[in-house]
């Protein structure tokens, strides 16, 4: 029997899940190790006690690059640009992102003025080689470079339209300079918009060293203990790539993880036939809230991350630091909670592991909403008197209660949640009372009902195995490769050959690299887009179109496809007006294999297993406990309620009810 097995890296917890070919699950939490990232996964893999010879697909979402970008420890890069243009990063744009804030500085450059260095060459605006590159101004530069540096971003002018003078310099200083990450824009982010370019590839360039030293630790010691099939690593755009892949394109791992939720997502909405799902992922940590739209994920094709641009296709993700980690404190007064986390150690007071700070896991459990006799992760007790303790030392400042510290650090979090939903649906249009709630992470379930609540969701859904999604997510992901060509044209004036050409290329490219990634034709999709906007617009709307349509249907449809997905991102359109085509994208996918899920329960009757004092709306009720595994298909469980699993906890509080449906997920919804 061959197994699959995923692993997702949090911040708190690294969680691992094996699936058989029949279906058989088995999950598995450890605790992430900081700074050494393969542990916590070599850990999460022991500890599902399964035979590792037998895995024929690994794949695991990183945080390596994304730690390292957000604590910026990452590499030192020098920056080689075309003569003049060295300043083009740290001028950026004109625009003001926090215009009435009077203290708003503009990010802070990953490199600085000295460390960018000027070549002499220039390419025309169309590609052609205006002046050729002086490689003895190079080669000058390599003894200063390989003395000062773990990694080089070349950017040059217009490389977007041919790549050659990028290439010839990454050929001669992969040469001259081996051990240093050698990365360029035409491989990164091969698209116009100078700055977002070089702000793309300078990220990638200063995340390289550290993913290729991770992926190559992790690869060597997942070899030595017995593991077999290359290593997958989850990108950042909702699919999967090579570790080989990975370390060419850095980049794509910065959301590598939470990606897996969302995708996750996708599989459960085309299962219980819902559209349009908000997926939250609250773990230790972090508090993630992305979209599910008509059964796909949220892509876009440009993010920001932390003030930073990155042209690099990637699942719309918000991100608060809200989790069960959060450290509540006082200040100027009132009671706070969160950035600030507890992480795996010391971790919440409750833990015993050294934290005397309260969180919003030492919350949940003084008010009964993580039963008291429950393990963590299946193994871990839980210390009541040490979040009493803890609680208390923060409480006594505001002159609270123990109850009133504890639901006022979870009424917090909640409204912080809230708020970052909102985020990313009424800042953008979006009504979230539309949308069903899916949540998971360690935390998301105990918290679903109260955010819902403040949104005014109707329901609530918990899927199968909510502590471990993430991963599951990952197994469910196809292998994904997002390729762009500059393609500038008003639609009504297009040249229909070199638009055809520019589709067959990209096609031609993507079906390559799948084909080096081992997917066979069979399993081939490509999927053709296009980045339109109208005349005079600065940013434009990416409009899929069916593969298999001729040239003629697909420049016929495009003016409405546009318009339609103005529409529904804008809440207006201009009919008539004229648009113009800026890039031509393809995503060249390879199909996964889907995992099932068994709809059996386990032996153990669906009978309640204790009852706990829980606090709901300023008073104590009876809450009756169930596990999870019991609960047949089709049974109901009315609030007050609490239902147990290993790796996760579901809190349904008076006047709502939860239904196990089938694929083993919960749908909570009011009475």
């Amino acid at each position: 029997m061959t197994l699959r097995v995923g692993v997702d890296i949090g911040g708190t917890f690294t969680d691992a899940i094996a699936i058989s070919d029949n279906g058989e699950i088995s999950t598995a939490k450890a605790l992430t190790t900081s700074g050494r990232l393969a542990d916590g996964v070599l850990s999460a893999i022991k500890a599902l006690d399964i035979d590792v010879s037998g895995i024929d697909y690994f794949v695991h979402g990183t945080t390596a690059g994304l730690n390292a970008f957000l604590e910026k420890r990452g590499a030192r890069v020098a920056l080689i640009t075309t003569r003049g243009f060295r300043d083009v990063y740290e001028i950026g744009r004109a625009n003001r992102p926090d215009m009435y804030n009077l203290k708003y500085k503009s990010p802070r450059p990953l490199i600085e003025r000295r460390d960018r260095f000027e070549v002499t060459e220039r390419l025309t605006s169309d590609g052609a080689v205006h002046t050729p590159v002086d490689m003895n101004e190079i080669k000058e530069l390599v003894p200063h470079l390989k003395a000062n540096y773990d990694a080089v971003a070349i950017v040059l002018l217009h490389s977007y339209k041919n790549p050659a003078h990028e290439q010839e310099i990454a050929k001669y200083l992969t040469s001259a300079l081996p051990n240093l990450s050698i990365v360029t824009s035409s491989v990164v982010a091969p698209e116009w918009r100078e700055y977002e370019r070089t702000s793309t590839t300078a990220i990638s360039a200063y995340i390289a060293p550290i993913i290729n030293e991770y992926l190559h630790e992790l690869g060597t010691r997942l070899k030595e203990v017995g593991l077999a099939p290359e290593l997958k690593v989850m990108q950042s755009n909702g699919g999967v790539m090579s570790a080989i892949t990975a370390r060419s394109k850095p980049v794509q791992t910065l959301l590598s993880g939470p990606v897996g939720g969302t995708i996750a997502g996708v599989e459960i909405g085309k299962m219980l036939e819902h559209n349009k799902l908000i997926c939250v992922d609250m773990g230790g940590t972090s508090f993630d809230v992305s979209l599910v739209v008509n059964k796909k994920a949220d892509i876009e094709a440009q993010a920001e991350m932390e003030g930073h641009p990155l042209l690099s296709p990637s699942v719309s993700m918000h991100t608060i630091g809200a989790g069960g980690g959060s450290i509540a404190y006082v200040s100027a007064g009132a009671l706070r909670v969160g950035p600030r986390s507890a992480g795996a150690f010391p971790g919440p007071a409750c833990y015993d592991r050294g934290g005397t700070e309260p969180t919003v896991t030492d919350a949940n459990l003084f008010l009964g909403r993580l039963p008291h006799e429950s393990k963590l992760a299946g193994n871990m007790n839980l210390k009541l008197d040490l979040a009493k303790s803890a609680l208390d030392s923060v409480g006594t400042k505001l002159s609270l209660s123990t109850e009133e510290t504890a639901a006022g650090i979870t009424a917090i979090i909640n409204a912080a949640m809230a708020n970052a939903i909102r985020e990313i649906t009424v800042s953008r249009g979006i009504d979230p009372r539309e949308y069903s709630l899916v949540a998971y992470g360690g935390a998301g379930p105990l918290h679903a009902v109260a955010i819902a609540a403040e949104l005014e969701l109707g329901s609530v859904i918990v899927p199968a195995n909510p502590g471990v999604l993430s991963a599951w997510g990952m197994l469910q992901a196809d292998s994904r490769h997002d390729l762009v060509m500059n393609f500038y044209s008003q639609l009504k004036s297009i040249d229909k050959v070199k638009f055809e050409q520019g589709v067959k290329k990209l096609e031609a490219d993507a079906r390559q690299i799948l084909t080096q990634e081992g997917i066979t034709t069979e399993e081939m999709v490509i999927q053709p887009a296009a980045d339109l906007r109208y005349v005079g617009q600065e940013y434009t709307v990416t409009v899929e179109w069916d593969s298999t349509l001729a040239i003629d249907g697909v420049l016929s449809s495009l003016t409405e496809l546009f318009e339609s997905q103005h529409l529904v991102r804008y809440g207006h359109n201009n009919p008539g007006e004229d648009i113009e085509l800026v890039n031509i994208r393809l995503s060249g996918i390879g199909l996964a294999r889907k995992s099932k899920i068994s709809d059996a329960s386990s032996p153990i009757s669906s009978v309640a297993s204790g009852t706990q004092k829980t606090f709901f709306d300023g008073s104590w009720h009876e809450a009756t406990i169930y596990w999870r595994d019991s609960l047949e298909i089709g049974s109901k469980t009315v609030g007050p309620a609490t239902i147990l699993e290993n790796d996760c906890t579901t809190t349904i509080p008076p006047g709502w009810h939860a239904k196990m449906v089938s694929g083993r997920h919960l749908i909570l919804e009011r009475n």
